[in-house]
């Protein structure tokens, strides 16, 4: 009975959300006809009939380029929900389902309707969530240029207070995409738009919303200036949209006859019926054609989830171990015909991870522009060796050094010497404190010593910290199996333990772990015996990376990157790699122009402090043509 009740509850207050923006229209147009009892038809007509040819060659012009930027508006919202669609289809679907709801109204439901007939593949719910991302992006960049247009040519239209507010929105939304790309509500997972994309969609909405007013304009015979017109015209089309009757009937003229008194009212009426019938009725009856005419029907692909991963054989190929991450870090793998590397996606950049698994970097450049605009991010490569950065720098690319690879070479170590004296001294305060080292690897990790490590895991944390991801580990049982481990014990208590990626080609520390009171030196005997491991099976060792030292920089780069050094811990970690003398190796970051460069570097050092999440599993329309090991396709051209 309750379930009866609350269902026929639903069903009126859905008939009233249908039935609402009609009656507000009729409302609306009953306001409007009593406005015009004094208008003379035959002075409408007759502004109507002065209309000349130029003009409506200019009004079809400026109402092209709207729905050209309406196109390209969808088009960047495609990239951001990731659908996998054609930016042509996508363009010509946006412009079809936009030129149909604003007619029809119910712009929600006709908007997924008119979308799901032209890209099935989508299917109902995907469509909706695309009109709904489509409708509520566009409203925010209408408030945002609305109160620009406003505070700058006619701040008697609206409250300052209301004008200040959606500016301050306006510069919170990119700060909320930089710092929190990804928003929480309960049960719901909010993923913002990137910058590139909030600037890409402010800028289509802004010509989107340019063009329609001028194609208004131009049936002003009066020549009313365009700075007074389109503050007035933003907010008639904020009127007709927050109605939501078929294309803003009533709302949006009552607005624009309220807003401009200085109109004549048969000339404002006039070029209104001339404005809908360029800018609503021959767009909608051209859509109208293009959605009802016969299609052949095609069966709907099959979307099958896959997990990403890298294929373990390119793991061990790679020339630098520390590839291993990708074990991780949810890497993918960007190829071309003769070359593949690890690539990470963040909120703000698609990141090509150390040097190229196979081949040179110079041919993947391009197919990582590709895909990061695919996805509305930037295309960015972090720390690359010198060889790499020459070849980024030739293709046009912007390159910074960004940190030194701390390098022991077989052969080049000793103990001996000066250099030395340092790390001889605190190898023998471990030793004379009993600390004795192990070393372990894959199923000689057993789960007690894996929980024992997980535990000195959590003492670590809670002194240093949450550790940084995407280049550099976390500890996870699964992922330090894949690992060389050296442990630390005292008294059969373990105290400290270090892991390395470990490949044929090299080891490179990853994991640097202890509890509270530890033993003067354990880290350096932990390392020392690795590297001398490292020395009997003629292996480079790498140390992984460290702040860059003698950097040719601006005095003003130069105290920001010692200020973070310090900051984060990286004063101490350079004594501690340099008491083993190692080789430095300079390592780049390199993007197309200076500010993606700063920007992605920015966005890399936010997702290392982020904590980490599960990956979600990507649905083969995003990554088409991956094989059965998740090989990610070369990037379209």
């Amino acid at each position: 009975m309750a379930w009866a009740i609350g269902s026929r509850l639903w069903a009126r207050s859905g008939w009233v959300r249908l039935s609402a923006p009609f009656l507000i229209g009729a409302a609306c147009l009953w306001l409007l006809a009593g406005r015009l009892t004094s208008l003379e038809p035959a002075l409408m007509w007759q502004a109507f009939n002065a209309v000349t040819l130029s003009q409506w060659l200019a009004a079809a012009l400026a109402t092209a380029v709207s729905f050209w930027s309406l196109g390209r508006y969808d088009a960047v919202m495609h990239r951001h929900l990731r659908t996998g669609v054609p930016e042509g289809r996508a363009q010509v679907s946006g412009i079809t389902a936009i030129a149909l709801s604003q007619v029809l109204g119910l712009g929600m439901l006709t908007g997924t309707l008119a979308r799901w007939r032209l890209l099935p593949d989508l299917g109902p719910l995907r469509a909706a969530k695309m009109t709904a991302a489509v409708a509520a992006s566009f409203l925010l960049a209408w408030a945002v240029i609305a109160a620009v247009a406003c505070a700058a040519l006619a701040p008697a239209l609206l409250p300052g207070w209301l004008a200040g507010c959606a500016i301050a929105l306006a510069l919170s939304l990119p700060l909320l995409s930089l710092l929190r790309p990804t928003l929480r509500i309960r049960r719901w997972r909010l993923r913002l738009p990137s910058l590139h994309a909030i600037g890409a969609i402010g800028f289509f909405a802004l010509i989107d919303t340019l063009a329609a007013a001028a194609a208004l304009q131009v049936f002003l015979l009066e020549g009313l200036p365009f700075t007074a017109l389109f503050p007035a015209f933003l907010l008639a089309l904020g009127a007709g949209l927050f109605a939501g009757t078929p294309g803003g009937v009533g709302p949006f003229e009552l607005t624009l006859l309220a807003l401009l008194p200085q109109v004549a009212e048969a000339e404002m009426v006039a070029a209104i019926l001339g404005f809908r019938l360029v800018y609503y009725a021959i767009p909608a009856t051209i859509a109208a054609v293009h959605v009802f005419r016969p299609r052949t029907h095609t069966p709907a692909r099959p979307r099958t989830r896959i997990k990403r991963r890298v294929p373990e054989d390119l793991l061990l190929r790679a020339l630098r171990a520390e590839a291993g991450i990708a074990r991780q870090n949810n890497a993918r793998v960007l190829a071309s015909p003769h070359a593949s590397a690890l690539t990470v996606d963040t909120s703000q950049s698609l990141t090509l991870l150390f040097d190229p698994l196979t081949g040179p970097i110079t041919p993947l450049l391009p197919r990582l522009a590709a895909a990061a605009r695919a996805s509305n991010r930037l295309p960015l490569v972090y720390k690359c060796s010198a060889a790499h950065a020459i070849a980024a720098r030739r293709a046009g690319w912007r390159v910074a050094r960004v940190a030194d690879e701390a390098m022991i070479v077989p052969g080049d170590f000793s103990l001996s010497g000066s250099r030395h004296r340092q790390l001889r001294r605190k190898v023998r305060q471990a030793e004379k404190a009993g600390v004795v080292i192990t070393q372990s690897s894959g199923s000689d990790l057993s789960p007690r010593l894996i929980d024992q490590m997980a535990a000195l895991d959590q003492q670590w944390k809670q002194t240093h910290g949450e550790p940084r991801g995407l280049s550099m580990g976390r500890f996870e049982a699964g992922y330090i199996r894949h690992q060389r481990v050296y442990c630390a014990w005292q008294k059969d208590r373990l105290v400290a333990f270090v892991s390395f990626h470990e490949n044929p080609n090299q080891l490179c520390l990853d994991l640097m772990r202890h509890g509270a009171g530890l033993p003067d030196g354990t880290m350096h005997l932990l390392t020392l015996r690795a590297i001398e491991d490292a020395g009997r099976a003629n292996l480079p060792l790498s140390l992984a990376a460290m702040p860059a030292r003698d950097v040719a920089e601006h005095a003003l780069l130069s105290r920001i990157r010692t200020r973070v050094a310090k900051k984060t811990g990286g004063d101490g970690l350079c004594r501690f790699k340099d008491s083993f003398a190692p080789r430095r190796i300079a390592l780049y970051i390199a993007a197309p122009t200076h500010a993606s460069l700063i920007l992605g570097a920015v966005d890399l050092a936010l997702t290392m402090r982020r904590r980490p999440s599960q990956p979600d599993a990507l649905p083969t329309a995003d990554e088409e043509g991956y094989d059965e090991r998740g090989i990610a396709p070369a990037a379209p051209m």
